[in-house]
């Protein structure tokens, strides 16, 4: 059976940034960053107007503000959505040096570099991942790629690579019989390898966990990764403040994943919430950077 949250994201993330992101990319191209923040505005508005996706943000505002959402509300969550494709888009054009960002916890590499392991980052859709590349200026000696699932590839994954065709490489596919094997031995080298857990491919591979006070679905397959590389995890927040300011968090979560055959099912769902409990934590704080507009709840059922 495939649970109708699934095939809502896939239809609904896809369809509704792509147009978005192509007209941000041609305004920052053309126009520039600062000009293209302007336009952001009147772009929003059409899209909180016409996109069928808007109800999402509210089911998800609704909980991390613990009170009634109103047309402002909804209008910064999807303005600060704008604004992370408009940095990510930056990013993407090698423009690293243009923000200005500030790690927190960045000492948990330290120690785990000297001892020349590698790492998973468990990351979600929080923020800004994409700051990692800022980030990777500090240690010029490691590889960051991204691991995500061979039929992820969406038409909006596909406007970046045109933006940036040396995307494609800094991506691990999962999926294929050595797609582990390069996993493992990428890690294995002393590099990062990037993964988004807050979002749920199929439903024979998850795991339901507490959130907002609602048990819903977190996929178990990022844990399942990490436990069979083996590497330490850590988590990882990229955060917008103001302007071209971010915070990135990192967080030890595990110096690995054990899971053990007989009580499989259980660690994976303890793992899973603990993170879950973590990213709520961080969504209470930065109620308007979280950036899932599918029915995560299963509202709609």
């Amino acid at each position: 059976m495939v649970d109708d949250r699934e095939q809502t994201w896939k239809k609904t993330s896809d369809r509704g940034s792509l147009w978005l992101i192509e007209i941000i990319t041609w305004v920052i191209l053309h126009l520039g960053r600062h000009v293209g923040r302007f336009f952001l505005y009147p772009i929003v508005c059409y899209f909180i107007l016409f996109s069928s996706t808007t109800r999402f943000s509210r089911h998800y505002l609704t909980r991390s503000l613990a009170r009634k959402v109103n047309f402002s509300d909804v209008f910064r969550h999807y303005y600060s959505f704008a604004n992370m494709l408009l940095d990510r888009v930056y990013l993407l054009s090698g423009k690293t040096q243009a923000f200005d960002v500030h790690l927190h916890g960045d000492d948990i590499f330290d120690e785990l570099i000297q001892q020349n392991k590698g790492i998973i980052l468990l990351g979600s859709h929080l923020g800004n991942f994409d700051l990692l590349r800022v980030f990777s200026a500090k240690y010029s000696d490691i590889k960051i790629k991204a691991v995500m699932n061979d039929n992820n590839r969406q038409k909006v994954n596909q406007v970046f690579e045109r933006l940036n065709p040396s995307l494609k490489d800094e991506v691990i596919h999962i999926g294929h019989p050595e797609s582990m094997l390069a996993l493992k031995e990428f890690v294995q080298q002393g590099n990062l390898a990037g993964i988004l857990a807050d979002r749920v491919e199929t439903e024979a591979r998850s795991v339901s966990c507490e959130f907002f006070n609602q048990t819903t679905l977190f996929p178990s397959g990022p844990l399942i990764v990490a436990s069979l590389i083996q590497a330490p995890v850590v988590l990882c927040f990229a955060l917008h403040r103001k302007n071209n300011q971010y915070d990135i968090y990192f967080h030890k979560f595990s110096d690995k994943i054990i899971l053990p055959r007989e009580s499989r099912q259980e660690k994976l769902t303890e793992y899973m919430s603990e993170y879950a409990h973590i990213l709520e934590q961080y969504c209470k704080q930065n109620p308007y950077s979280w950036y899932n507009f599918y029915d995560f709840w299963n509202d709609e059922k």
